[in-house]
């Protein structure tokens, strides 16, 4: 059995969510599924010139490069149906991990989708525009089979667009725990030397843009008592498709006091070593975000160790379970008190990071691996 791929959101220097979950799979799905023969598909113009490698060496698995630009590909994939994936590789299912694959007529096509957003809250999501909307809906109807990353999302997808829910699979995402863990005193100390970060913090990570919340975040912040208040750092860089996403976070952060503001720290986007000792060394994970496909910020902080503050809606208590405060994102005095009975409770923040650290134990990629591995081949058990 041959399964293709769409390797893009993986090649990317500055992976994302999607960049990640499909970077483990690509992983992890040859090493459980060894069976299988699976190719990384990829656009990459670079190649037509030096060949690049991005994936590491496995028997059953290799990569596509194609030397074309991939914008210029994708356009011309979504507008005309051509060029199509399979006059570059062979495959009896192809895997399309970012909701819109590029064009392909194969009958074993599976897509996941991620979160809806772009639907429940369209203002967060003005990179969605009426062709995108159109080339999403076309996905769902060719596909064979459809994975979501959380069960609260299958439930949006089957109902907002009325897919038989046999369509659907929920997948619940890994954690890397040989990567996500505990750092050291010194590895927190250099970080946060080199972050500019000076005492106790509390810590969100993520993309800078609306539905993460961080306008009442910021209000729930200065609502601490003065003598009680930490650092705040917001590690993450403004989303490319959000216009003006720079200038949001300036203007809420002009609105807040002189006090407040100061004790705020941005640090732009974060390599992931940075990551870990970010979250190793933070007093809590604040994460009041108002929707979320499945959260991983949350499961990467429990696994380092760290007590979570997050909201009580979307797939937030599917992944948090109780190992977490979950708060109404939408009340800016639960997010502070909720704040507030972390800095303030020794027993609680003990107590949430042990909980973390068993919860995140839960969720392993080869676990999604396996799941996904075996609807990839109901879907290419369609074409043969």
């Amino acid at each position: 059995m041959r399964i293709a791929i769409d390797a893009i959101p993986a090649v990317d220097k500055k992976k994302t969510g999607v960049g990640w979950y499909t970077h483990y799979l690509i992983h992890w799905l040859p090493a459980v599924d060894q069976e299988t023969d699976y190719t990384a598909w990829y656009l990459h113009a670079r190649d037509l010139f030096n060949k690049h490698r991005f994936f590491e060496d496995q028997e059953n698995l290799r990569e596509r490069g194609i030397p074309f630009p991939a914008r210029v590909w994708q356009r011309l994939s979504n507008r005309t149906g051509m060029p199509r994936v399979e006059w570059t590789t062979r495959f009896d299912a192809f895997f399309a991990p970012n909701y819109i694959p590029p064009a392909t007529r194969t009958k074993g096509l599976v897509v996941t989708v991620h979160d809806l957003a772009f639907k429940i809250l369209p203002e967060t999501a003005p990179h969605a525009n009426r062709f995108w909307h159109r080339y999403f809906e076309q996905s769902l109807a060719q596909a064979a089979e459809i994975i979501t990353v959380s069960h609260a999302t299958r439930n949006d997808l089957c109902e907002i667009y009325d897919i038989p829910p046999e369509k659907v699979t929920a997948v619940l995402s890994g954690v890397d725990l040989d990567v996500f863990k505990p750092s050291s005193e010194a590895d927190i100390e250099e970080t946060k030397e080199e972050l500019g970060i000076e005492g106790p913090y509390l810590l969100f990570v993520g993309g800078l843009e609306p539905r993460k919340n961080l306008r009442m975040l910021l209000r729930a912040f200065s609502q601490l008592p003065e003598e009680l208040r930490p650092t705040l750092v917001l590690a993450g860089a403004p989303v490319h498709w959000i216009p003006g996403g720079p200038e949001i976070m300036t203007s809420a952060l002009r609105a807040l006091p002189d006090d407040v503001s100061g004790k705020v720290v941005m640090t732009g986007y974060v390599s992931e070593k940075q990551k870990v000792a970010l979250l190793s060394g933070a007093e809590a994970l604040v994460y009041p975000s108002v929707y979320e496909g499945f959260g991983m910020p949350v499961l990467e902080a429990m696994a380092c160790g760290t007590p979570v503050l997050t909201s009580n809606v979307s797939s937030l208590p599917e992944v948090a379970g109780d190992a977490a405060i979950l708060v109404d994102p939408y009340e800016t005095s639960a997010i502070a008190d909720g704040m507030r009975e972390l800095l303030t409770d020794e027993e609680l923040r003990s107590r949430l990071s042990e909980a973390g650290l068993a919860r995140a134990q839960q969720f392993t990629w080869a676990e999604t691996a396996r799941q996904t591995a075996k609807v990839l081949h109901r879907a290419a058990d369609r074409t043969r």
